[in-house]
């Protein structure tokens, strides 16, 4: 490390991580407004179908902001069309980044017509019926011919209109029980410049930068091919990320017991001197309690500890997400969900709810550190977590399956 590399102790990089995330000290934005300042603050936010809970970008929104309502999430996307969804693995996107992400529906769309199945006739054909009959979803095209796809057969058109979707033709218009509906994209939003490849690969190493917060290369260059579609190889990132620097863009700092170099956004320099000393930027002031005196459950593919090896090293924390194990294979549970107090993972949850009876089942929780499970302020942060999340769901009544869970003393 050079002298002119500023040493980070792992505390002001979980702070710096958290913080720019809008997850640290608590709460920052509240309502509607709140949500659309939360999904701009974090860059991106990934969609999920499985919905144990809540879906995990509802879950990561609840997280960030105050009085969090699912409605006001539908209303930017498919109302006011403030922001998109889109991808490969699917996120929510700022609508006016658009000039940007043409650029990569175009390279999409052409990959899709030179190498996959894309049967231009019924491109054509769903093209035909949206414009004739207005949005749809797959399910509005009947008697259709079944074709691989996935792990199982789907209908032709599902293919047609996904290949169209990620290719800029058409778009997001709404939601169906949570089915996707599509219309053409001059009917959503504006025609508009389609940004160069320069411009386009600027654009997203700035902004996957700004969603990690901190980050070494190869973590910064995963984050970058989850939007640009395109992952540099460890050379280039290095070198992108070192003409970031050089530019004024970026800065280059250590972090305790990392060798890697890490990338940061120049506007975090202050922060980090603010943080080191154990003071807050001024816009970070929370709305309402912080992560000490309430928990916050993170979501399953929050922005935070998306990339599970850098969780590890900075957060000294395992997230494995076991959905898709067999039951005797998990480690700990189907749908678990970590505990953030203060600045730091301590626990994971396993919940789920029960609709019907409008009752939070708690299935399991682990500690990483035995001396929380009789912390009294750790308990109380513990309890009015609880009783959040629990009102969120609508949930009336706790119910904890295991006996080694401490009794939580709830107001529901």
């Amino acid at each position: 490390m050079s002298a002119e590399t500023p040493l980070l102790t792992k505390q002001t990089a979980r702070r710096l991580i958290l913080g720019r995330q809008g997850l640290f000290p608590g709460r920052r934005a509240g309502g509607k407004d709140g949500t659309e300042a939360a999904l701009r603050r974090s860059e991106a936010i990934q969609i999920d179908t499985i919905n144990v809970l809540a879906r995990s970008h509802d879950l990561a929104l609840h997280s960030r902001v105050v009085d969090y309502h699912p409605a006001d999430l539908d209303a930017l996307l498919y109302t006011e069309r403030k922001f998109f969804d889109y991808g490969g693995i699917l996120m929510v996107y700022p609508s006016d980044e658009l000039p940007y992400w043409r650029s990569v529906m175009q390279k999409q769309w052409q990959h899709y017509a030179a190498h996959e199945r894309s049967r231009p006739e019924t491109c054509d054909y769903v093209l035909s019926e949206l414009k004739t009959r207005g949005a749809l979803a797959n399910r509005d095209f009947v008697a259709r011919e079944r074709i691989p796809g996935g792990y199982r057969t789907v209908k032709d058109t599902g293919h047609a209109l996904y290949y169209l979707w990620r290719g800029g033709h058409v778009m997001t218009h709404s939601r169906r029980r949570f089915e996707r509906v599509y219309e053409l994209t001059e009917h959503i939003a504006d025609a508009g410049e389609i940004a160069s490849d320069a411009a386009t690969a600027h654009f997203f190493a700035l902004k996957a930068l700004r969603d990690t917060g901190l980050a070494t290369a190869s973590e910064w260059a995963r984050r970058v091919a989850i939007m640009h579609h395109e992952r540099p190889n460890p050379a280039n990132a290095k070198a992108l990320l070192h003409s970031l620097v050089e530019r004024g863009l970026a800065a280059a700092v250590q972090v305790e017991g990392r060798k890697e170099t890490h990338y940061t956004p120049i506007e975090s320099v202050p922060q980090i001197a603010l943080l080191a000393a154990e003071h807050l930027p001024a816009e970070w002031q929370s709305l309402s309690a912080t992560t000490h005196d309430e928990v916050t459950f993170l979501a399953p593919l929050d922005n935070v500890i998306w990339d599970r090896a850098r969780t590890r090293a900075i957060f000294d924390f395992e997230y494995l997400w076991e959905v898709y194990k067999p039951e005797a294979l998990r480690r700990w549970g189907y749908y678990t969900l970590p505990i953030l107090y203060g600045d730091q993972l301590v626990a994971r949850i396993a919940l789920r709810l029960n609709r019907k009876t409008r009752t939070l089942l708690v299935e399991g929780y682990w500690l990483e550190d035995e001396r929380y499970r009789t912390d009294p302020d750790y308990l109380s942060a513990l309890e009015a977590g609880v009783t959040q999340f629990a009102a969120f769901h609508d949930a009336g009544k706790l119910d904890i399956v295991p006996d080694y869970i401490p009794k939580l003393n709830l107001s529901l």
